[in-house]
C-alpha cells in the first residue's frame, strides 16, 4: 500500500490557508496513487492554544468536511488530519480519519503535553482502524515517548502506526531515536507527519516512514513536502515472530502472562 505524509507549516487561524494546503497535498497523492495521506498535528487550526482560534477551527471543519469526504472518495484515498473537537462542551486535540464514508472516525490525544493542559481535555481511548485490508493506530506527537501506546495499538492489530506531530527542534533527540523505537520493538510500519517551520516553537519537521526493522526507508528534507512509501505488510509477521536473520520476534516471545505482576 501507498503511504503517503505532507510536511508543512499550518498557520494557527488561517483555516483557509490550511485547508488549500491540504486539497494541495491530496492531489498530489492522489496523482501517485496513494493510499492514504497523513498531516501534521492540528493541521487544520494550526498549532496554537489559543482558544478563540480552536473553537473557530472547530466550526470551519464542520463546514468543509464534506469538501475533503468528496476528495477521499475521488482518489479512493484515507485523509487522516489534526483538529480540535469538542466532546461535552470540552475541547480536545484530535485526529480525523475521513475514509470515504460520511461517518468521520476521531482520536483524541490522550497524553497532553505542556500548555495543552490548559486548553485541552485529554481523550479516554485509542483508535484502531481498517482500511483497504490494512489496520492503523494513531499515536500523537508527545505520545511517542509512551511505549505502552504503541504496543497496545499494535497488540490489537495495528500494522502501520500514524503520528501527526509538532515537535520541537530542541527535543531532536527525542524524536530521532522514539520514532525509530516504536516501529522497532512493535514490528511496524511508522509514519509521522512533522510540523515545520516557526510558531509556538521551532518545529523540527523531518517528517519520516520508518520501517519494522528501525531504519528510516524516507524522511522529508525541506520545509514542505510530500513524502510517500509503498508498504508490505505481509512481512510484519517476520520481524514479530520469526527468529532469523535480522528479525526481532519480540510478539514471538512476549510473555505477557508476567505483565501484570508487581514485586514488591
Amino acid at each position: 500500500m501507498l503511504i503517503a505524509a505532507a510536511q508543512f507549516s499550518p498557520k494557527p487561524g488561517k483555516f483557509e490557508y490550511n485547508l488549500k494546503k491540504h486539497i494541495d497535498f491530496i492531489e498530489k497523492a492522489g496523482e501517485i496513487g496513494a493510499s492514504l495521506i497523513l498531516f501534521p498535528e492540528l493541521s487544520i487550526s494550526g498549532y496554537t492554544y489559543d482558544k478563540n482560534i480552536l473553537e473557530d477551527s472547530i466550526s470551519f471543519f464542520n463546514e468543509v468536511q464534506s469538501e475533503l469526504l468528496k476528495l477521499s472518495r475521488k482518489y479512493n484515498m484515507a485523509i487522516v488530519g489534526g483538529v480540535p473537537r469538542k466532546v461535552l462542551s470540552e475541547v480536545r486535540n484530535s485526529v480525523f480519519v475521513i475514509k470515504k464514508k460520511k461517518e468521520i472516525l476521531f482520536y483524541d490525544k490522550t497524553h497532553l503535553f505542556r500548555g495543552e493542559k490548559d486548553v485541552f481535555l485529554p481523550g479516554e481511548r485509542f483508535l484502531v482502524f481498517k482500511f483497504q485490508g490494512v489496520r492503523f493506530g494513531i499515536l500523537i506527537c508527545y505520545e511517542i515517548g509512551f511505549p505502552e501506546i504503541s504496543r497496545v495499538l499494535a497488540l490489537n492489530g495495528a500494522q502501520v502506526l500514524l503520528a501527526p506531530f509538532a515537535f520541537s527542534k530542541e527535543r531532536k533527540n527525542i524524536y530521532e531515536i522514539a520514532t525509530r523505537a516504536r516501529a522497532l520493538e512493535n514490528g511496524a510500519f511508522l509514519v509521522t507527519s512533522s510540523t515545520s517551520g516557526k510558531g509556538l516553537m521551532d518545529f523540527i519537521g523531518i517528517s519520516r516512514i520508518v520501517g519494522p526493522d528501525g531504519n528510516v526507508i524516507t524522511q522529508a528534507r525541506r520545509k514542505e513536502e510530500l513524502i510517500y512509501a509503498d508498504l508490505d505488510v505481509s512481512k510484519l509477521d517476520f520481524f514479530r515472530y520469526k527468529e532469523e536473520g535480522i528479525s526481532h520476534a519480540y510478539f514471538l516471545n512476549r510473555k505477557k502472562e508476567l505483565y501484570r505482576s508487581v514485586i514488591r
